[in-house]
């Protein structure tokens, strides 16, 4: 393995996973930084970190990529602020971070205060990196756990105020690049066949069924599923405000954004349903009006990415655990109609 600082071991995993830009506010990784401007990776120095964790979740979301934000140790807390609306979205954000060294623990060190609790609740994956020897675990990590499953921002705190210990470190190492964690989503499970099969009879039978889009149609470009399945069953969607866009709205079957900031007709739609299909969300407190619409004891299926989402806001008739273009596709075809058997 060849020798490499930790910096230029950054530069190029980042590189390696098609990052194009980055976003910090001064001063941390500066080592990290020149080595990433000698691959071509833009720097975008942003005024505030609650600003640049703003911009990493924007870039997450347009490119369909981990956005990597980066803030010294005295940043920290403001960054992890700034991550509230990128995992309430299930965005894929890195945060960096640089943490006092251990000797200045409890001696209150300049603006110090702990990271990790402040960021436990905005990541789902919240790690310490103490040297160089553990970069390539836990970098090579981070992208796996931003973009697998639901998408979530992560954060690696690094030794050093400015993460110089990490960083201007050298060891033997190599650069190792996993492509399918390079974007979102990383994997396409497919739900239980006799499920999916529970599923389309349900929908085929209802009088009157109703889609309810939510962030995981978008994260997993499932609109063109979702108006597939509407127009086979003529059923109305409704999106929350994270999957707006997932059908046209001037489609004849759209009806808007349900919830708490809604259309009227949307939230009068979903509770006129006898079955309310749940694609991609969470069924939260905002899509449903603090779980008015649909109101309690409805019929639902829901599909999700995630198994412990199904059924935490209402009894579901039919789980199904997949990714929603994977899952919507397989409905579709449970739908299509057998062909006549031959005399």
């Amino acid at each position: 393995m060849p020798m490499m600082t930790g910096a230029r071991f950054m530069a190029e995993t980042l590189k390696g996973y098609g990052v194009t830009s980055v976003f910090f506010v001064p001063a941390v990784l500066g080592q990290a930084l020149v080595e990433m401007e000698k691959l071509g990776i833009r720097r975008v120095n942003c005024h505030t970190e609650k600003a640049a964790a703003y911009m990493a979740d924007g870039y997450a979301r347009a490119s369909r990529k981990p956005g990597v934000v980066l803030a010294q140790s005295v940043g920290a807390a403001n960054l992890a602020a700034g991550l509230q609306d990128a995992y309430l979205a299930r965005s894929p954000v890195i945060a960096i971070t640089g943490r006092s060294p251990t000797a200045f623990r409890h001696r209150h060190a300049y603006q110090e205060i702990d990271h990790w609790p402040l960021f436990e609740p905005v990541t789902t994956f919240n790690a310490s990196v103490d040297d160089v020897e553990q970069l390539p675990f836990f970098l090579r990590q981070a992208f796996r756990e931003a973009t697998s499953g639901s998408p979530s921002p992560v954060h690696l705190d690094l030794m050093g105020i400015t993460g110089e210990t990490v960083t201007g470190a050298e060891a033997d190492i190599d650069v190792v690049i996993e492509p399918s964690f390079a974007s979102y989503p990383a994997a396409r499970p497919e739900p239980d066949s006799e499920q999916v099969r529970r599923a389309a009879n349900m929908l085929a039978q209802a009088d009157r069924p109703v889609l309810v889009a939510g962030g995981g149609v978008t994260a997993s470009q499932a609109g063109p599923e979702i108006v597939e399945l509407a127009e086979k069953l003529s059923m109305p969607v409704a999106t929350s405000l994270s999957a707006k866009g997932a059908i046209p709205e001037d489609h004849p079957l759209s009806v808007g954004v349900a919830g708490t900031y809604s259309r009227r007709c949307a939230n009068e739609v979903v509770c006129e349903a006898d079955l309310v299909l749940f694609v991609g969300s969470r069924a939260d407190g905002q899509v449903t009006h603090f779980w008015q619409v649909p109101k309690a004891g409805a019929t639902t299926i829901q599909i999700d990415i995630d198994p412990a989402q199904i059924g935490r806001n209402y009894p579901t008739q039919v789980a199904l655990v997949g990714d929603a273009k994977a899952t919507v596709r397989r409905l579709i075809e449970a739908l299509e109609p057998t062909a006549p058997d031959s005399e």
